[in-house]
């Protein structure tokens, strides 16, 4: 059998060894582009701290103050705006005559009904007599005595009609919108205007569960607004629904009395301030960490630069923070922005 002898000479040595060291290269290279690819996928996220901060015992909510009664008021009777008693923003006493539909054909109605009426009692009262007496049977009078029921009704009819020609204030308030004018023609249940009350106003909060059972239906809190935060109202607890909404939190309801020289406009924000009676500490973290229900609330936690999704127990509400109950400790990073894009064990670049 015959060998065969592989010769390699120095030149081709030389070729291999560049060959292996560009090959080197090249991958140190390729690693470096995949350790900047891989860096440039961490998801950008701001996180807070987890504190540890002082309560006073009070939980703040802010809500709108809308008037306890508001209307429209529509016409009854269709036909044209003869008179308009008042203007926009006036305040109106409950009764006061706001407008005036032509009453003509009304008016001629009403009295052609009273006519018709009179008439008929007159009958029936002389034909009373003569049934006393036997001068009319009993099916006779009956008939009168219809004929005149009948023309009572008509009369009230018509008197309903020529009443509803005026267009009344149901009660006393602000005229908040004018939706006519002089001689302008309405149909049946046109509005005209539209009627606040705010000598009391309400506020509806959703509150928390955890909440909710702490509160009282009767219980005074505290009113202010930050357009004149050196003014404070009081106000009532009026009810607490027994049933929660769909996101498991239960509404509210609070009355402001408003009838005190200076007056909230309705549509005002206000901050209210209930005192719980729990003084102390609590650890907090801002409602925006919060990634699911605040029924079932989770956290995502920034370790390194991962993000690890963890569930919590809230407690108490404290406007944009909660109380953390378990689940997390002090000084913990929680991501406040950002976790829509986030899974749990993502890796994170913290741009707070």
């Amino acid at each position: 059998m015959k060998k065969t002898r592989i010769i390699v000479s120095a030149s081709g040595v030389i070729l291999i060894a560049a060959i292996a060291l560009t090959l080197a290269s090249n991958k140190k290279v390729i690693d470096s582009r995949k350790e900047t690819s891989a860096s440039q996928t961490n998801t950008a996220v701001t996180t807070a701290t987890v504190e540890e901060k002082q309560t006073n015992g009070e939980l703040q909510l802010v809500g709108t103050a809308q008037a306890c009664k508001e209307v429209n008021i529509a016409s009854e009777s269709a036909g044209k705006i003869v008179q308009l008693n008042f203007r926009m923003g006036d305040y109106v006493t409950k009764g006061k005559v706001l407008a005036r539909i032509d009453d003509t054909y009304k008016r001629l109605a009403y009295e052609n009904a009273k006519l018709t009426y009179d008439k008929s009692k007159d009958d029936y009262q002389r034909n009373l007599t003569l049934h006393k007496g036997d001068a009319i049977s009993d099916t006779q009078l009956r008939d009168i005595k219809m004929t005149f029921d009948n023309a009572a009704i008509q009369l009230e009819n018509a008197k309903k009609q020529l009443a509803d020609t005026r267009i009344l204030a149901p009660f006393s308030g602000y005229i908040t919108a004018l939706s006519t004018e002089l001689g302008a023609y309405l149909s049946v249940g046109n509005p005209i205007a539209y009627i606040a009350d705010i000598s009391n106003l309400k506020v509806t909060l959703d509150v928390s569960e955890a909440n909710a059972y702490a509160l009282n239906k009767g219980q005074t809190v505290k009113i202010s607004t930050d357009v004149n935060p050196d003014l404070a109202f009081s106000g009532k607890i009026s009810n607490i629904s027994a049933k929660a909404s769909t996101s498991h939190t239960y509404p509210v309801e609070i009355l402001i009395a408003n009838n005190g020289k200076e007056k909230l406009k309705a549509g005002t924000y206000v901050n209210v301030s209930v005192n719980m009676g729990k003084n102390g500490k609590a650890l907090m973290i801002p409602r925006d960490a919060i990634v699911s229900s605040v029924k079932d609330p989770s956290v995502y936690v920034v370790e390194g630069q991962v993000a690890k999704l963890v569930k919590i127990k809230t407690g108490r509400n404290f406007n944009s923070n909660l109380e953390v109950l378990d689940g997390l400790k002090e000084h913990d990073k929680v991501v406040t922005n950002g976790q829509i894009n986030l899974t749990d064990g993502a890796k994170v670049s913290v741009i707070n």
